[in-house]
């Protein structure tokens, strides 16, 4: 096995939403997986509510020539056979790129909104070097 296929990715997503809500998505895959060959987790807790885990998870980024990622959009689905995603985008306020111990990463900080709901937090995508 070549070092890089060893290689990997991990993005990871945390929202806090203007009225307390929180919203954070995780996953990892080789990093020469094709789109949508990443399983994320989703999960959503709203302010005095049990977190809700979502069935399926779709993250889609736009990067800049600088390789930053500038604008992202979400699709969360609680049934995955049906009914309505929950929807949202964020878009890049500032960023931070460090190389620590063999992992690359990139930390962009987001303004979000999701159905409406306003909230900042961060996008990071980081991958180990090999």
């Amino acid at each position: 096995m070549s070092k890089d296929s060893e290689r990997v990715i991990r993005r990871s997503i945390g929202i806090v939403f203007t009225d307390g809500g929180l919203l954070s998505l995780s996953g990892t895959a080789p990093a020469r997986g094709g789109h949508g060959d990443e399983p994320l987790l989703a999960v959503l807790c709203d302010p005095d509510a049990a977190p809700v885990a979502f069935e399926e998870a779709l993250l889609s980024t736009e990067y800049g020539e600088d390789g930053i990622q500038r604008r992202a959009t979400l699709e969360l689905w609680l049934d995955a056979s049906g009914g309505r995603p929950i929807r949202g985008g964020g878009t890049l306020i500032s960023a931070v790129e460090a190389v620590v111990d063999g992992l690359e990463t990139r930390i962009a900080f987001f303004r979000w909104s999701v159905e409406g709901r306003e909230g900042l937090g961060h996008y990071e995508i980081a991958r180990t070097r090999g």
